[in-house]
């Protein structure tokens, strides 16, 4: 198998037909058929079904182009960071994140103090299971992202712990973000039965966590029959300032709602079936890989904001 085969059979994937295709890539239609007939030989597989009127694919095929697909994505994404005279000086800076208000001020900080022309920053905002996997897979070299103590088994942790550089930077206690019409709204702080009376909105929550809220029956915060999931601060923000809900919030999050009229509270710590605990934000990577030097940069910042030093990073 050769990269230039995949990428022939991508395009005949796209046009639907080896002719056009042929045509696309300025090359005789017996040289594609044999460059397509040498794969499906290779790996003893059927990849297209001939018609009348061009190919389709068969089900193997569907699976075989899935990962053609990604092998040359990748090998793209090699030749533009490497074989790029220039790319030595490159700044990568991959980061996955929940909604969290330093975030942005970090990233700006590390931007305009980097003196390197080329960069490449992506910052994805997502929930935590997608965090962990996006670095898990390679995707991003860094993940931020907020465990509870109720909910950590519902993470990878115990399977995928040894794959991941996993580091402590805060812990804080939950707070309620109320607005106007909440009778908490004046409130210094408020329990979580109280919290579970009122309609409930809930942030960042991943599919995963949203099914073990109807599973695990005990031992949560979480009023199941009057709750609405959301994944972004100003749609809580429109049901905060015209009903009386109430949002669990991180610690990490407050600065993120720009409505000065929603107010937010402390959570009461307790016990029992409604037993709330201490958030943690947590720094993960993937273990044994080195930083480079934005990474360095960004991470100095990002511990220096919560008033510690960087630790030292196999």
């Amino acid at each position: 198998m050769h990269l230039k085969q995949l990428e022939y059979l991508l395009k005949v994937v796209e046009c639907g037909s080896i002719t056009q295709a042929a045509q696309l890539l300025y090359i005789s239609q017996p040289s594609l058929t044999k460059s397509i007939t040498s794969l499906e030989q290779e790996y003893g597989i059927q990849i297209f079904k001939r018609k009348a009127r061009g190919v389709e694919l068969t089900v193997e095929g569907k699976n075989f182009v899935h990962y053609a697909k990604g092998v040359v994505t990748a090998a793209n994404a090699l030749n533009r960071n490497y074989i790029n005279a220039q790319a030595s000086s490159r700044s990568r800076l991959f980061l996955a994140s929940q909604q969290f208000d330093f975030i942005y001020p970090l990233l700006l900080k590390t931007y305009q103090d980097n003196a390197v022309k080329l960069l490449h920053y992506n910052l994805v905002e997502a929930g935590r299971s997608d965090i962990i996997q996006f670095v898990l897979n390679g995707q991003v070299d860094l993940g931020l992202l907020v465990r509870s103590h109720s909910d950590a088994k519902s993470f990878l942790w115990h399977t995928e712990a040894r794959r991941l550089d996993i580091r402590v930077l805060d812990s804080a206690e939950i707070y309620a973000a109320v607005g106007p019409k909440s009778p908490f709204y004046h409130r210094r702080s408020i329990t979580a039965e109280e919290a579970c009376s009122r309609l409930q909105l809930l942030l960042d929550m991943e599919t995963q966590a949203k099914q073990s809220l109807y599973f695990d029956y005990f031992n949560t915060a979480i009023n199941r029959e009057h709750t609405i999931f959301f994944n972004t601060c100003s749609a809580c923000e429109a049901f905060l300032m015209e009903t009386d809900s109430v949002l669990y919030v991180s610690k990490w999050t407050l600065g993120c709602f720009e409505n000065t009229a929603i107010h937010t509270v402390p959570v009461q710590p307790n016990k029992g079936p409604h037993a709330l605990g201490p958030n943690e934000l947590l720094l993960i990577r993937r273990t044994g890989e080195p930083l480079n030097t934005t990474e360095r940069q960004f991470l100095t910042y990002l511990y220096a904001h919560f008033g510690k030093k960087m630790p030292d990073f196999v």
